[in-house]
């Protein structure tokens, strides 16, 4: 064979191998939850996306696509009316009955592992980058997400002592109790990872939480999850902050008590920038950071 064919050849088998990568390509995406959303948009599918659930807030753009539901409460018929060829989600997904007729589907599914940790994350974007194309890409922000994750460890290594967090999805009022984050989630796996430990580890995953509880617990700093939908709002954060039967709390006398929002619990590709902004609100006074 000459070399021209033996060229001509390799070429067009090529451009079969080509052909063939960008038609199993992914045309219509629907993503559900936070993380799988987040993880999409990074490895640059976000174009194909066609729909995302209602825990899906970033990026901005998101918020414009049709929605199918809530990743805890998601309808299998709304999310396959919206005829995508590839769904990503995670293992969040409820209630039982739908996530296990989702398994049964016939359209291709990404289960990804849930969002709780670093390994998790790592995980689920090189199993989207698998799929799009884009490995150099979930590389890249592990990369970036370790780095501040290192930094932010180093940091608080220096602290004399773990500063006690409690983080509230919502504060408490006159009227009723809070919901805090015990043992077993992601906001206790965030806290631990910005260099403090959780101070509500006696209560098991969410649970309602009074004033006199907080008294008792008597955290170092406050965090506040703010999202008007399933959260706080920056108003309620600023009302906890002026309850008088609270300020006996340490963290009242710091002025230690901070919204953040509450899509930094997603574990998605921007943890390492939740981790530093985590790192640098709980940090002692000593510090010089409060």
């Amino acid at each position: 064979m000459s070399q021209f064919h033996l060229a001509k050849t390799v070429l067009f088998s090529l451009s079969l191998s080509l052909a063939t990568v960008f038609a199993e390509m992914p045309k219509r995406i629907v993503s559900v939850g936070g993380a799988a959303t987040e993880i999409v948009f990074a490895l640059e599918g976000g174009d194909n996306v066609v729909a995302v659930d209602l825990s899906s807030t970033y990026p901005p753009e998101v918020r414009a696509l049709p929605k199918v539901g809530y990743i805890r409460n998601i309808s299998p018929e709304g999310v396959l009316s919206m005829q995508p060829d590839l769904v990503v989600t995670t293992e969040s997904m409820g209630p039982p009955a739908a996530k296990a007729m989702m398994k049964r589907v016939e359209v291709p599914v990404i289960w990804l592992p849930e969002p709780d940790s670093v390994e998790a994350l790592d995980d689920s974007l090189h199993a989207v980058a698998a799929k799009l194309g884009n490995e150099k890409a979930a590389a890249e922000i592990m990369e970036g997400v370790n780095a501040q994750i290192t930094s932010a460890q180093e940091t608080a290594a220096t602290w004399s002592k773990k500063p006690r967090v409690l983080f509230l999805m919502q504060p408490p009022s006159d009227s009723r109790p809070g919901m805090v984050a015990g043992s077993d989630t992601r906001a206790q796996s965030l806290i631990e990872l910005a260099g403090g430990e959780n101070a509500a580890m006696g209560v098991k995953t969410y649970q309602p939480y009074s004033k006199e509880s907080i008294l008792e617990t008597n955290p170092d700093v406050i965090i506040v999850g703010i999202n008007p939908a399933h959260g706080a709002t920056p108003e309620s954060v600023e009302e906890l902050k002026t309850m008088a039967s609270l300020e006996p709390v340490t963290a009242f006398k710091r002025g230690a008590i901070y919204g953040v929002p509450m899509d930094d619990l997603n574990f998605g590709p921007r943890l390492g920038e939740a981790v530093t902004r985590w790192n640098g609100l709980i940090a002692p006074p000593e510090t010089g950071n409060q």
